[in-house]
């Protein structure tokens, strides 16, 4: 991925601790200032991003904040947006599949892609490690917290036309489960998310997609991750 000429910049603003004493009240509600360096933004050259956060989603091999986003000063007309905080290589894999083969699906049946931004935070500057990345996009809804088959059938049948374009677009998904779901607009409009650990795929979906129809055998479906993905949201009649 080329890096752009005169850069754009990211700085993360994180929410100090609920834990402050009184003594405290004059110290501003912000543990650390991260900074960042634009490897691409639709923005173009120059711009100065920033993200307050709000909610710390996710913490394991990467981190995943929910935030606000201003550029240069102003909010953006979708200004709520997801911080992926992980390994520099990992989330440029995933940036690349962004603004690649899931950009016409972008809004629809997976989020926007904001931005992705190379540097460290202070912690890990401070410890000399240079190598991470910060992946941002839409804030699209809650994550599901619920089993997919006990959702209605039109929803369902939404879920499995946002993997079914992901996968003719060229994409294994390779992570999907209700995890990965979130949820906008009520039922109306689920989207995928946690491409992660998603790759290049030639799907060879052989018999189609029909609900209530008999569960057919996983070879007649010729995509391990559609069959079982139809398993999970309970697109068949049991199997015989």
């Amino acid at each position: 991925m080329a890096r752009i000429e005169c850069p754009a910049s990211l700085v993360l603003h994180t929410p100090a601790c609920d834990d402050r004493t009184p003594a405290d009240d004059d110290v501003p509600d912000v543990s650390t200032l991260d900074a960042f360096e634009a490897v691409y933004t639709p923005c173009g050259d120059g711009a100065r991003y920033s993200v307050e956060t709000s909610q710390l989603l996710h913490e394991g091999s990467t981190r995943v904040y929910r935030g606000t986003l201003t550029v240069d000063g102003r909010r953006p007309t979708h200004s709520e947006v997801v911080c992926k905080l992980g390994r520099r290589q990992a989330l440029h894999r995933e940036a690349d599949l962004y603004r690649g083969k899931l950009a016409p699906l972008q809004g629809r049946y997976v989020p926007t892609f904001v931005g992705l931004f190379d540097g460290a935070t202070a912690a890990e500057a401070e410890a000399g490690d240079d190598g991470m990345s910060c992946l941002v996009l839409t804030y699209e809804g809650d994550r599901m917290q619920e089993s997919l088959y006990t959702r209605r059938f039109f929803f369902r049948k939404k879920v499995v036309s946002a993997l079914l374009a992901v996968h003719e677009a060229g994409v294994c998904h390779g992570a999907f489960n209700e995890a990965n779901i979130v949820v906008r607009d009520g039922d109306i409009a689920p989207l995928l998310v946690g491409f992660g650990g998603a790759r290049d795929h030639e799907c060879h979906r052989g018999t189609p997609i029909e609900f209530y129809a008999p569960q057919p055998h996983n070879e007649a479906v010729g995509c391990e991750e559609v069959y079982w993905a139809c398993i999970v949201a309970a697109v068949w009649l049991p199997g015989v």
